[in-house]
């Protein structure tokens, strides 16, 4: 009878896997909870019962399934930075932290919640700990793209520009149509004075997200200072039509109208971008 019993468990529990991966939830979700009518304590099942609400938007419920998952099993790490992410999505970021250090307790290679409480940090303005974080992912996962590209924005953060272009770099060798990726580097090459290969690097951005308004904003200021007008003008209108309310835009189109003799189109957008005509527009940013 036992035996009986779990291949009747094992079926159902295989049955709610094969319909979740499939994206038939909805059987799954009937699958899941049939396993847990036989064994409540079935704690894959009440953690891909999570994900699956996860997945539905109904955090509240995957909360609730982490946390049991936890309950049966203190050293399910998947479970715990499963719930992490919940937090962080909750605004509850002390709960969110505890989670990813629980994790890295359990396990001091999951290179995930590393990286999450990187995340965390970031947000508290810790740089050093935010460092430390995304360089023990890549001490784990050398190709793990995000914590390079996150790595890189603190190094620029920092001033330490150098280090920031060749985390950027990294991004691209791992991911070479990685835009952001692209775009920052055209910022630090900017910082550095190599006016072309920010320009290159601009452009690149663009060729592969036509739409991403800062890389045109910031194209344009490369222009302007090599002296094409012309071209600085279009970059500015093409990306405020991408983004008309973007502040940083306005005034930057307002400066270039000016050079074009053109003072009331000029001074309207920097007055609505500023507020103020003597505004110095700071024209790179990290995003």
């Amino acid at each position: 009878m036992s035996n009986e019993k779990n291949l009747t468990l094992k079926k159902a529990f295989d049955l709610a896997v094969q319909n979740h991966q499939e994206g038939r939830l909805d059987v799954a979700q009937e699958f899941y909870n049939q396993v847990l009518k036989i064994n409540p304590n079935y704690a894959d099942a009440h953690y891909n019962l999570g994900v699956l609400f996860k997945k539905l938007g109904e955090r509240e419920k995957a909360k609730d399934c982490y946390k049991k998952t936890i309950e049966i099993n203190p050293n399910y790490a998947d479970a715990h930075n499963n719930l992490g992410v919940i937090f962080k999505e909750l605004g509850e970021r002390e709960k969110e932290k505890e989670c990813f250090e629980k994790v890295i307790e359990i396990n001091p290679n999951y290179g995930d919640a590393h990286y999450n409480l990187g995340v965390v940090f970031k947000e508290l303005g810790e740089n050093q700990k935010t460092k430390d974080c995304f360089e023990k992912v890549i001490e784990i996962n050398p190709n793990y793209a995000d914590a390079h590209y996150n790595l890189g924005v603190v190094f620029k953060e920092l001033g330490e520009n150098q280090k920031a272009k060749d985390c950027f770099e990294k991004v691209i060798v791992i991911n070479p149509n990685d835009a952001k990726a692209h775009n920052n580097l055209g910022v630090v090459f900017k910082e550095l004075g190599e006016n072309q290969k920010a320009k290159d690097c601009y452009e690149k951005a663009i060729v592969i997200d036509p739409n991403y308004a800062d890389a045109l904003n910031n194209l344009g200021v490369v222009f302007k200072e090599l002296r094409e007008n012309e071209k600085a003008k279009n970059c500015y209108e093409k990306a405020l039509e991408i983004d008309p309310l973007n502040k940083k835009y306005m005034v930057e189109y307002g400066y270039i109208l000016l050079i074009f003799d053109d003072k009331v189109k000029g001074y309207e957008y920097i007055k609505k971008g500023a507020g103020v005509i003597k505004f110095t527009p700071s024209y790179s940013k990290i995003i």
